[in-house]
Formats: structure tokens, sequence, C-alpha cells
């Protein structure tokens, strides 16, 4: 008896536990609707922010998510992180909607941090400040003053699953179950023959994936609808959303929006190489390929 209630129990927390999970995306109406019950953080390039952003939005400056060691501009960590969400004031417990002015490039990187976090109830805002503008939503100039709070991080947290670091791109090279994706430029995943100083090109075996995939451009700059992203991926042979998949950039900027958007559409084995091309170019003994195929 004593057994079944255990099991019982870790059922019900289980189910709760999911029940309290966010959507990826949310959109502009949502968040109007929803103002007082959530924390707006906005990652708008500075500038923009003190000219105008949504009503309470506390801002957050890129930089602040990174923390560079060795030369190479990486995140800080659950330590660092939960450090720079107590001094923004944020608590476990919010509901958190990320948003900025460049379809979720810089907002991405936030919200792949608390969901290695484990925050339940985090958010993107769908096509960002542009989405909500454009629907003619309310603005301020009024910033949010900040009070400090003891972020408590869950127990549970998913930094190994959601993170790649070099060790995990040689092995995935090699293994035909695992995706890498290259969400650069077209130009920085052909690379240049001719440039003696620096190395360029991909990562042997990772399909060309541009990060502006994620985002359309026409449409208020909210993420593609799911049949233009089933239409890319099924060209990629991408299926299966069990696969496990490792994207990767320069500095884990842009792959984070791809991450964004995969776990969106029902994508959970998905990792970032944080250190990206930043690391991985500097040594002659990490393979590169010119050209376009993998």
């Amino acid at each position: 008896m004593k057994k079944t209630i255990q099991i019982l129990t870790a059922f019900f927390i289980f189910n709760a536990s999911l029940a309290t999970a966010s959507p990826t995306l949310v959109s502009a109406k949502w968040v109007k609707e929803n103002l007082n019950k959530i924390v707006l953080v906005d990652l708008s390039d500075q500038s923009q922010y003190q000219k105008f952003h949504l009503p309470n939005a506390i801002y957050v400056k890129y930089n602040w998510l990174i923390k560079p060691q060795g030369g190479i501009a990486l995140s800080g960590g659950k330590n660092y992180m939960v450090k720079v969400l107590s001094q923004l004031g944020i608590s476990q417990n919010d509901h958190i909607v990320i948003y900025d002015n460049m379809g979720n490039l810089d907002a991405s990187r936030l919200y792949w941090e608390l969901i290695k976090l484990n925050h339940q109830k985090v958010s993107m805002l769908d096509g960002g400040l542009v989405a909500w503008v454009l629907a003619n939503y309310p603005v301020t100039q009024k910033t949010v003053p900040k009070k400090a709070t003891q972020y408590i991080a869950n127990n549970t947290n998913f930094e190994d699953k959601y993170t790649a670091d070099k060790n995990d791109v040689l092995t995935a090279i090699k293994d035909k179950n695992t995706l890498i994706l290259d969400t650069r430029s077209k130009a920085e995943y052909l690379g240049n023959k001719k440039n003696k100083k620096q190395r360029t090109g991909h990562i042997p075996t990772a399909l060309f994936f541009p990060w502006e995939v994620s985002v359309d451009g026409k449409n208020g700059y909210q993420q593609r609808d799911d049949k233009a992203v089933d239409e890319f991926l099924s060209y990629l042979k991408i299926t299966d959303k069990t696969q496990p998949i490792i994207a990767y950039c320069n500095s884990g900027h842009r792959a984070a929006r791809v991450f964004t958007l995969l776990k969106s559409q029902g994508f959970d084995s998905i990792k970032l190489y944080d250190a990206s091309m930043q690391e991985w170019e500097i040594s002659k003994a990490n393979p590169l390929k010119i050209g376009k195929n993998p």
C-alpha cells in the first residue's frame, strides 16, 4: 500500500510539473491580456529600449548572459545565471516572457539559459517588439526599478542535456544518428580556400541551417509558420523529433535561435555547442570542410 501511494505521489508530482511548463512562443495578444501575470524581459538594443519598450519590461543586455572563459564567450553556467536573475529581481516562480527587436535572436539566448535551469514558466513573445508595435499595443519609456531577489534554482537542471562541448561534436561527426546543424551564413558555411590567415568552412557532416529560417521578415518578424518550417525540415530529411541534434554558429548566438525554433516544434534532444567556431577553428586537430557538401 505504501509503495502504491509513493508511485501515485510521484505520478502527480510529475504531471504537475508538466502542467506548469509553458509554450515556447506566445502571441502579442496573449501578452497584452496577461501583462499583470508575467515578467517581461527586453533584450533589444539598449538605445531601442530607451526609446520605447513594452510596459513593465526589464532591460537585459545580451552581454550580461555571457561570461568569457579562456578568451571565449561562453555561458557562465548555473551559479552565474542564478546571480544574474537574482540581481534582476526575477524569481523561480515567475512566468518570464522574453522578447527583442530582432526576431528573438538575442532573446533566444536567455530562453536557452532558463531552459537549462529547468525554469518551468518561460516563453518568448512571437515577433518580439515588432509584432507588438504592429498590433498597436501600448509602449512606454518608463523603466522598472530593480528589486534584488534570491532566485532559487530547480534541483534538477539540464545543463548537460542542452549543452554540447567539443568532444560531443567530435563524436557526432562519426555518429550517423546525430545531426550537426550550421546556423551561420552561406558564405561562412562554404568557407574560402584562398583565406590563408584563418581556417574557414564548416564542421564535417554539418547541414546548412541558417538561423534566418526561423524568422518571417514579411510577417512582423514572427517565427515562420509550421508548414514553412516542416517543408524546410523535410528538405533536409529531418523528420525524427527524438533524433539527437547539435547546433552551432560562431559564438552560440545564432544557434540559440535555431534551438528555440526546434524546441517549439517538439524537438527535445537538442544541444547548443556554446563555444562553436570561436573554439573549433583554433586547433587544426578539429576538422573543417570547404564547400557545399556536408
